[in-house]
């Protein structure tokens, strides 16, 4: 069925005019945003760098996120707030100053005078594999301009965000808590921008997707949300959390090799209060010197979110906290990219591979996911991934390799997680879908096909707002027709922020449906909008039989 989504092309949906200052007042303060008109009677407000969080320094350092306090005077809010400290990523360059001072958001608010009502709220969480990021890369203006008050906000990223020693001492998740308390003054305060407290959508890319998988999970997070949209990541993505006991290597082991990397393992520290005692103290650079360090010893993410007790962040593995029904009263929108891991090959200096080549790396990623069974797992996953009866060329290599890891790290673990919610007894709906739309003008190479972080422009409407401070470097040459893809993704995203549906509109004869078990039907997102069923049914059913084969080693 082909949802022919009626779609108005115009170059400037918020156009810049005359602006001025403008000033409301919050819990902690009033703040002086910027207005500008977007209409005789129509305005949107910006408000940048807000803080919503005590810096994280000194004694704060590796602990949960305190409460922003209070200020006297009107406090400028015209410019984004500090970057966290993170490792440099080429594909994302900033020349935004950085600091562990760097706990700020940004609100994007419609406004007209002749409207006093509250208006639904969208939360952003940005993505950069829990280490690199900022709010400011992602303008909210396109989307403020379809009626919802637009939030973006910072988390600390690394070993600064998520080091764990696995105690009462730190037991990790400060990044995630950042994002709670995000949510929390966004409870507080945002009708303070029109915003309706009771009404938010916490919606985020890769990372962040992982974060608003986790934070539906979380009992911390209860009341602070009622709708979620998680592009290309699960609670249930093998990079998403760590589980001590489960994994081949633990958080404390992260924790104590930094320590090793920045002199805080001496024969006199001894526990891990006086480890995290003695990083309290180290600066920070060298923080971020060793955890680079760190970060080439495994293919594992290794500072991210873990399964711990002591907060009760996330407090207990993801599969069992879904098989109890946690974060199923959440009406949500699950998705991936048609071709995710190859954002991640562009790394490389060499894109193509030879056989024996491709068949060295599965066998060192099954050596990290399946140590028990690794040659087996590693044959299994060459003889259903590359056919052997002719000589692959390098080119079908690097496309095997591709799949692998999109199905492995993306896809599979989405379907399983949309299939265990929606096992939940009085579930809400639960959406899905595959965006597999490229830019005309795409810089990267054709094998790259739709790639990881793909979606981001046309869900931030660049199209439209040709903003040139956004993330991974896009194109600016725009075409209609990737406006037309960029204004249905805004649409579908604002109208299940508004109503908890993507197409409240049975327009064009059709709508996108919820997911069941039954149907297995998703949302293709490329050129037209179109709905499929059974969203690689054959990849998940092989996974499913690798995970069965050894006991559920993983997402288990």
């Amino acid at each position: 069925m082909i949802l022919h989504i009626s779609v108005l092309i115009v170059f400037a949906t918020v156009p810049l005019c005359v602006s001025e200052d403008m000033v409301v007042t919050t819990k902690n303060g009033p703040l002086r945003g910027r207005r500008v008109s977007t209409g005789q009677t129509s305005y949107l407000d910006t408000f940048l760098g807000i803080p919503f969080a005590a810096p994280p320094v000194g004694s704060l350092r590796f602990t949960a996120p305190q409460p922003a306090k209070t200020w006297t005077g009107t406090r400028d809010a015209t410019r984004f707030g500090n970057m966290c400290p993170q490792l440099v990523d080429p594909l994302t360059p900033s020349s935004l100053p950085v600091s562990e001072d760097c706990l700020y958001l940004n609100v994007y608010a419609p406004n007209s005078p002749s409207d006093t009502s509250l208006l639904p709220v969208m939360f952003w969480i940005y993505g950069g594999s829990y280490k690199t990021g900022t709010a400011a890369y992602y303008n909210g203006t396109e989307l403020a301009s379809k009626g919802v008050v637009v939030v973006t906000a910072n988390y600390r990223l690394g070993a600064l965000g998520f080091l764990s020693t696995l105690d009462d001492i730190c037991p990790g998740n400060n990044g995630l808590l950042d994002q709670i308390l995000a949510l929390k003054w966004v409870k507080d305060n945002i009708a303070s921008f029109h915003g309706d407290p009771n009404d938010v959508t916490i919606f985020g890319e890769s990372a962040g997707s992982g974060s608003v998988a986790l934070l539906r999970l979380s009992p911390l997070a209860q009341g602070l949300f009622s709708k979620a949209i998680m592009e290309s990541g699960a609670s249930l993505s093998p990079w998403a959390v760590a589980r001590p006991g489960k994994d081949t290597i633990s958080p404390l082991q992260f924790a104590q090799s930094l320590g090793n990397e920045t002199g805080c393992s001496d024969s006199d520290l001894q526990s891990s209060a006086d480890l995290v005692s003695c990083l309290k103290n180290v600066p920070v650079d060298k923080i971020l010197k060793a955890t680079e360090s760190i970060y080439k010893s495994t293919l594992l993410l290794k500072f991210r979110p873990t399964v711990e007790k002591a907060l009760g962040v996330i407090p207990d593995d993801p599969l069992k906290l879904l098989a109890r029904g946690a974060g199923s009263n959440i009406t949500s929108i699950r998705g991936v990219n048609k071709n995710e891991y190859s954002l991640f090959l562009l790394r490389y200096p060499i894109w193509d591979f030879t056989l024996k080549q491709v068949e060295a790396r599965i066998l060192l990623f099954a050596k990290e996911f399946f140590p028990e069974q690794s040659q087996i797992v590693a044959n299994k996953i060459i003889a259903e991934y590359i056919s052997t009866k002719d000589l692959p060329t390098p080119e079908r290599c690097r496309d095997a390799l591709i799949q692998i890891n999109t199905d492995f790290d993306f896809i599979v673990p989405t379907i399983l997680e949309q299939q265990q919610t929606v096992r939940a007894p009085g579930h809400a709906k639960q959406y899905l879908y595959e965006f597999t739309y490229r830019a005309t003008h795409s810089t990267r190479p054709a094998w790259a096909g739709v790639m990881h972080a793909s979606e981001l422009p046309f869900v931030f409407g660049q199209p439209f707002t040709h903003d040139k401070f956004f993330a991974y470097n896009f194109p600016f040459n725009w075409t209609a027709q990737d406006m037309k893809v960029s204004m249905n993704m805004v649409n579908l995203w604002t109208d299940f922020a508004k109503y908890g549906n993507p197409t409240p509109q049975n327009v064009g004869g059709g709508s996108w449906p919820p997911y069941s078990l039954d149907s297995q039907s998703y949302l293709d997102i490329g050129s037209s909008l179109s709905i499929k069923a059974n969203l690689e049914a054959d990849r998940v059913k092989f996974w499913t039989s690798i995970l069965d084969s050894v006991g559920r080693l993983f997402w288990e």
